[in-house]
């Protein structure tokens, strides 16, 4: 209880010193809201659901590669691996949002990725698209997510990152926030995913194609 009047008695403290902000006479004025960030409030929460729909679908993805019909350790570490930081990303976005004084919420935006990909065919996976995926086309599909998701960082950073004039809106707090846990990660696994693209080619044209297989999955497995 006494930790509760405490941070009532905080809350109640903040509020009485931002009176200039309207905290004494509008309780609506007090909360976290400040600068610009209300410009990006939709484009986060789209970008949220995305990025858990994206912890899914690649969820999905490593099961294939692990128990449904390949057996490649390699490539389930792989996209488990996406999958587990798509679902930290998401947890850090819910969090930035609530700390910068958004309302957060999580339901109404099924297939909330739908208006970023290229196609539908991470979004057909009960049909059977995803779980008869080979390893090129995993990693194929992999990449053209992974470019789609960057684009929209991309977007909303730019939008919210320069102002351009008066009344033009402008919040570096979500850029800086855009830079440092999303967009440096993007460029990255954008890099590696296209590495592994090329490397897998050249095995595949190989005359030792299951052997070459075989081993550029254990080189996923350890690295």
């Amino acid at each position: 209880m006494k930790y509760t009047l405490l941070a009532v008695a905080l809350v109640a403290g903040i509020c009485l010193a931002q009176a200039d902000d309207g905290c004494e006479t509008n309780a609506v004025n007090c909360n976290a809201l400040f600068s610009s960030v209300s410009h990006a409030e939709r484009d986060l929460e789209i970008f949220t659901n995305q990025q858990l729909e994206k912890s899914f679908d690649f969820l999905l993805l490593s099961y294939v590669f692990d128990q449904y019909k390949l057996d490649r350790p390699g490539f389930e570490k792989l996209y488990r691996t996406l999958s587990d930081k798509a679902w930290e990303d998401t947890q850090g976005l819910i969090k930035y949002r609530s700390k910068r004084g958004l309302v957060v919420e999580l339901n109404g935006l099924q297939n909330a990725t739908d208006n970023v990909l290229e196609t539908r065919t991470l979004k057909t996976m009960n049909r059977g698209v995803l779980l008869n995926t080979d390893e090129m086309g995993s990693l194929k599909l992999a990449l053209a997510y992974e470019k789609a998701l960057a684009s929209e960082s991309h977007r909303i950073h730019k939008k919210i990152s320069h102002a351009h004039g008066e009344g033009q809106v402008y919040d570096p707090d979500v850029a800086h926030y855009l830079d440092e846990k999303i967009i440096e990660y993007q460029s990255g696994v954008i890099r590696d995913l296209t590495g592994h693209i090329h490397n897998l080619q050249a095995i595949l044209g190989e005359s030792t194609r299951d052997l070459g297989l075989h081993m550029f999955d254990e080189y996923l497995a350890k690295a």
